[in-house]
């Protein structure tokens, strides 16, 4: 039997409500049902051919009249304007043949957007002269006379055991330079800031003054650009610098799609070149819990999966197969290690107590409140996402996953989420209605910031402090020592800041690197904060320097939400070029960026990132 066919289409348009039809051939004779993956939500109302059986998150369920083969159907209020927004993951399940229902893989014949053609897209990039340089830009650099021959086996001496910042620097470069005392490379020790280096590179050596490893690594990092860049015959140069703040951030979401461990280490390699040192890794979320957790294995061998029949529906890309994964924790200590090798903490996000359909499948008997009859529907549409603070369950559920979090992750910082618990949970749950009553709260939100505390005190008790988004402000119950991450807006980062409160800016309209480069409807990526360009990540300034409160500013997150990103190659794309105009924003003071000056170091740039073989998006000129 041939493979069912589908073509798709966007056939009407009324403002931001948006008609599709689906037109189906080579069907079978039996009757069947069409699944497939849509990040909107149908109105089951609109259903033309057929009646809506399920939607759960981006999975869809439709069931035609009478065997027809067209379908129509409206999506409300939610534009669809990009090739990335239209359904995938196709897949038809005929009745049952006493081993399950059949399933059969529908061929997708095309699709079309309906919009009109494209204009001439406009240069990305100023005109200027290429120039090599470093990123992100150092505070004072000098290029004096004459070049210095860098011996693919040259010496290096130091005041300690300088294995591990070698081993990255040789990891970097192909190099192979090893500790002796017949150097021509020196690490000296020097009364510097912690982060904070001079490089010196003369026709007869190169020098690297620093107060302790920070400054060396950075020194080394600044030495192995150059060399990329220049190969064997090093350019003297003057080189003083350190970093505008200390929490400088790379974040990526391996719930929504599953990265592997290989695949993370490139990634905090990468990272290290640029000199970042903070590495937010988004472990949970609906659609799944990525992290082992030995007190509930169900977390994994539940949540970590989806696909057809599973608890976890099939989401995103979809199709039937199962598809996941999750790390182990020996797994997690490596890539531990491997970080601090390399300079770079690595925080883990547990995400709570939102965006936890995972969860709440795998352990229902603990999360769930037969009793409550709460309506509510998250941005992602799912409504049974949400945990309930007035269960014992879950502070069973979190204790154990906390304890175990602190247990695998050395670093003082642990983040607890807070982010988009939807309108309208817990007002009907007889169990929250009950802790309100007893605690004196008036409002709903107040639960969030009960559990909250809850969390923040647990971790205080074993010396880790909590981070969240800027959400786990709602309810007023957390505490001036949680850190704020602020992405709705740049002024919501403003706001805590002035209200004492620690803050990471990460606003999405200029750091969120999910978002697509520019307006073409061909380009990946989502656009709801967006689109955010080259050019708007580097002009993102975290600090004004007029404003007041700018000591509680601790630095900058670039974040990567994985809805999209279903291969390294996509990765790559995304994130490259704008994770080095984010190391600038995050290391160079405003006195010393340009953007002409950033345009003109790019083609060095993306010369190292080529032999790195990263698969970068080119940007237009």
């Amino acid at each position: 039997m041939s493979a069912p066919l589908i073509h798709t289409q966007v056939d009407r348009r009324d403002g931001d409500d948006v008609w599709f039809h689906f037109t189906l051939s080579q069907l079978p004779d039996s009757p069947w049902k069409l699944h497939f993956c849509l990040p909107r939500q149908i109105d089951a109302s609109s259903v033309e051919g057929g009646t809506l059986e399920r939607q759960s998150g981006s999975y869809k369920v439709l069931v035609p009249q009478d065997g027809g083969s067209e379908l129509r159907f409206c999506c409300r209020s939610t534009p669809i304007k990009r090739n990335s927004d239209l359904p995938q993951g196709f897949f038809l399940s005929l009745g049952d043949t006493g081993s399950g229902p059949q399933l059969l893989p529908v061929t997708l014949a095309s699709q079309a957007l309906g919009l009109p053609p494209l204009p001439a897209t406009a240069p990305e990039l100023p005109e200027v002269e290429a120039a090599n340089g470093i990123v992100p830009q150092p505070a004072h650099l000098r290029l004096p006379e004459g070049n210095f021959r860098l011996a693919e086996r040259a010496h290096v001496s130091g005041p300690l055991p300088l294995g591990p910042l070698l081993a990255h620097f040789n990891e970097l470069t192909g190099l192979a330079l090893s500790q002796d005392h017949d150097a021509e490379i020196h690490l000296v020790e020097a009364p510097l800031a912690p982060e904070a280096y001079q490089l010196s590179i003369s026709p007869r050596e190169v020098v690297i003054q620093a107060a302790g490893e920070a400054g060396w690594r950075h020194g080394l990092v600044s030495l192995a650009q150059w060399a990329l860049q220049h190969g064997e015959s090093l350019p003297c140069l003057e080189l003083r610098d350190e970093p505008r703040f200390g929490f400088r951030g790379i974040f990526l979401d391996c719930s929504r799609h599953f990265h592997s461990i290989a695949t993370i280490k490139r990634l905090l390699k990468q990272m290290s070149l640029f000199k970042f040192n903070r590495f937010h890794w988004h472990l949970t979320d609906d659609e799944g819990w990525r992290l082992e957790i030995k007190a509930f294995p169900q977390l994994t061998e539940v949540a970590a999966w989806r696909g057809h029949g599973l608890a976890v529906a099939p989401q995103l890309s979809g199709g039937p197969d199962p598809y996941g994964g999750y790390y182990t924790q020996s797994e997690v200590r490596e890539l531990v290690a491997y970080a601090t090798g390399l300079g770079i903490t690595i925080i883990p996000e547990i995400d709570i107590p939102g965006h936890c359909h995972a969860a709440i499948k795998a352990l229902p008997a603990l999360l769930r409140e037969e009793a409550d009859s709460s309506r509510y529907l998250s941005v992602q549409f799912f409504d049974d996402n949400v945990l309930n603070p007035a269960l014992p369950g879950t502070y069973e559920f979190l204790d154990k996953v906390m304890e175990e979090v602190c247990a695998l992750f050395p670093g003082e910082q642990i983040h607890m989420g807070g982010d988009e618990v939807p309108h309208g949970v817990w007002t009907d749950s007889p169990a929250c209605r009950q802790l309100m009553q007893q605690e004196g709260y008036q409002d709903c939100r107040e639960l969030q910031g009960h559990v909250l505390r809850h969390c923040q005190q647990y971790l205080a008790a074993r010396g880790k402090k909590m981070l969240g988004w800027e959400e786990i402000l709602h309810g007023d119950k957390v505490s001036r020592d949680a850190t704020v991450f602020a992405w709705t807006s740049f002024q919501a980062g403003l706001d805590a800041a002035s209200q004492g409160y620690p803050v990471v800016m990460a606003p999405a309209q200029q750091l969120y690197l999910d978002q697509a480069y520019n307006h073409d409807y061909q380009e990946p990526g989502l656009y709801w904060a967006g689109p955010v360009s080259l050019e708007q990540v580097y002009a993102c300034d975290p600090a004004p320097i007029d404003f007041h409160a700018n000591d509680n500013i601790l630095g900058v997150l670039s974040p990567l939400w994985s809805e999209q990103i279903i291969s390294r190659d996509r990765l790559d794309y995304m994130l490259f070029p704008r994770l080095l105009a984010t190391a600038e924003v995050a290391w160079s003071a405003p006195a010393h960026k340009s953007w002409e000056h950033f345009v003109a170091r790019l083609p060095g740039q993306l010369q190292i990132l080529s032999q790195l073989q990263v698969r970068y998006r080119v940007p237009q000129r």
